[in-house]
């Protein structure tokens, strides 16, 4: 066996090679290709890495990778959020919270993303997006290196649970060496939601001998088991004796780190979690783009037959329906502009407004129970408790509406993606059948899904008094006698829930209008083009038939040459990608 590990997705790479074979026709709008190309590539998976401080989180990573990417050393390093994704050649980007960016060497990591080199965070660093060339990534996985829960850095936990929304799957790393402790406890009680999307990983089992490490291993599951409410299954392995046999190139090493019994139950997640779906809907694209090609070409071929008066006659009755088509095709974009600006203007105001009623009712109920239970506490301990209780609780709260409104209105912009998708590609259809009847060229219709996402640039903004005034302000609660001082610091608190859950309510809304925009526009763009690459198509078809015609019978001549090779090319390649696009004939 191979000690390189390389998800199976042979489908995807068929779809890839297609592709190429496609520009090396020169014959399709290399605009057409791209866009494919792009909807394939786009297709990330987020397979966000958590875990305990110093539990080798980033040494999974790079055990996956084969390569000393990430930083990892004896104290806690990773303080940013570090994006693993694909790139031919290795680079960095540095976000800031400020909005710019930098470009960087790899090594930069060590002064930006760590805890030693950007202490917290004082650069002011939102993310770091690695690019490296491994197949992995290539697939459309996107790796996430997350700051240590439980840390003595407090922000590092907050930046490590933030991310937790974007997981389509986590990798919880824990390890031989420290027992699962509280802090893990509780984090697993906290992504019950998450369950069936979590990989349980027991790092460093090379620390332990063969009947140490399954008591750890039966414990650890024990543990699980208790906070999870359901058995999962738990991989043990090494992580540095599998980067040592990647880097060695040694099957034996790396099949003796347990670490091929993860990736191999990983690629079968990510096989089953991805599919082939999106393969099989972009092949569509793909097979709809070389129909047209081929009817192009056969246009071209059939109107070096026609007389030229004729032709001119029926090039004419073109234009007349290709202005007609382009009209069709503004009004649609206006249609769409309508639709999602009432999905974001009532569907989702409405229900941020809903969820904010219900949020302030119930977190105004918990931190009264918060409060009976830890009122034994000194006025400045029960005031930080209060607070922090509340930030978590709307924080939670906002986490699981945004989950679920994510999902509902992908769906709801989806639908109107697709009925819009079926309306375009019936009008561009429509020109092709006007013109198939007016040259009398046979055109069989292909149809393709549209797979068009929301992404989300969603973040906490959690409100604080200025620093001067919170301190006078709690100065003074903290010095009044404690059963006075209690009631003023738990009216504060509920003060300070509202106004945390009125300040969410307020960015989630914006968020997802901002999505919501930026993706119709998107759609809108693609769904103009293709309108209008399908027009220039065939009047370029059309008119080159109209050219040749009057330049003469040689130069005619080469011309059906060339493109019956054409044609011949596009029937072969077009029996290939109707395989893809047919996934039940897939081996």
């Amino acid at each position: 066996m191979p000690s390189h590990i390389q998800p199976k997705n042979s489908q995807s790479d068929y779809f890839q090679q297609y592709l190429t074979d496609a520009e090396t026709l020169e014959c399709i709008p290399p605009a057409e290709i791209q866009m494919l190309r792009q909807r394939f590539e786009s297709n990330v998976f987020n397979l966000v890495v958590m875990g305990e401080f110093k539990r080798g989180k980033s040494s999974v990573i790079n055990a996956l990778i084969g390569e000393d990417v990430l930083p990892v050393g004896v104290v806690p390093l990773t303080a940013i959020a570090t994006i693993l994704e694909y790139g031919k050649a290795p680079t960095v980007q540095i976000l800031f919270q400020d909005g710019t960016e930098k470009q960087a060497d790899v090594k930069a990591l060590w002064d930006f993303a760590t805890e030693k080199g950007n202490p917290d965070n004082e650069k002011g660093v939102s993310e770091v997006h690695v690019s490296w060339p491994s197949p992995w990534l290539k697939s459309g996985v996107r790796l996430i290196d997350t700051p240590g829960i439980g840390s003595v850095h407090q922000q590092n936990s907050d930046v490590a649970y933030g991310l937790l929304p974007r997981a389509d799957a986590v990798l919880l790393v824990l390890s031989v060496d420290q027992p699962i402790g509280q802090v893990e406890y509780d984090f697993l009680k906290q992504v019950r939601d998450y369950a069936g999307r979590i990989f349980f990983l027991l790092n460093k089992s090379d620390l332990l001998t063969a009947t140490d490490l399954a008591e750890s291993q039966a414990f650890t599951s024990q543990v699980i088991t208790e906070a999870m409410g359901f058995p999962a299954t738990l991989f043990p392995f090494s992580a540095r004796l599998a980067l040592e046999g990647r880097k060695k190139d040694s099957a034996g090493q790396l099949s003796k780190s347990g670490f091929l019994v993860f990736t191999e139950a990983l690629k079968l997640f990510l096989a089953e979690d991805k599919g082939n779906a999106l393969v099989a809907s972009l092949a569509k694209g793909l097979l709809r783009l070389l129909s047209q090609t081929r009817f192009s070409a056969e246009l071209t071929l059939s109107s070096l037959t026609v007389p030229v008066d004729e032709l001119r006659q029926k090039v004419k009755a073109f234009e007349s329906k290709r202005d007609e088509m382009a009209q069709g095709g503004r009004d649609f974009s206006i249609l769409l502009k309508a639709e999602v600006k009432h999905l974001a203007d009532q569907d989702v105001t409405a229900d941020v407004e809903d969820f904010m009623a219900r949020l302030s009712e119930e977190i105004e109920a918990q931190i009264r129970n918060h409060y009976d239970s830890v009122r034994h506490l000194s006025s400045h301990e029960l005031d930080e408790s209060l607070r922090q209780y509340a930030m978590e609780a709307v924080r939670t709260g906002w986490d699981h509406f945004r989950r679920d409104e994510d999902e509902k209105l992908e769906a709801a912009f989806h639908q109107i993606c697709a009925r819009f998708n079926e309306k375009i590609n019936a009008t561009v259809d429509e020109l092709y059948r006007f013109s198939s009847d007016l040259f009398s060229i046979p055109f069989d219709a292909v149809d393709a899904d549209s797979a068009w996402d929301i992404q989300s640039g969603f973040y906490y903004k959690f409100w604080e008094v200025p620093g001067s005034i919170r301190l006078m302000t709690t100065s003074f609660l903290h010095a009044l006698p404690k059963f006075l001082g209690d009631q003023l610091i738990l009216r504060d608190a509920r003060k300070y829930a509202q106004e945390l859950t009125d300040t969410q309510a307020g960015r989630v809304r914006y968020d997802f209008a901002q999505r919501l925009d930026k993706s119709m526009r998107d759609f809108n763009k693609g769904m103009c083009e293709r309108l209008t690459v399908a027009l220039a198509h065939i009047e370029s078809a059309v008119k080159k038939g109209l050219e040749l015609a009057a330049a003469g019978s040689a130069e005619a001549d080469d011309e059906a040459k060339r493109l019956n090779e054409r044609l011949k090319a596009l029937a072969t390649l077009v029996n290939r990608v109707k395989v893809l696009a047919e996934p039940a004939q897939l081996n």
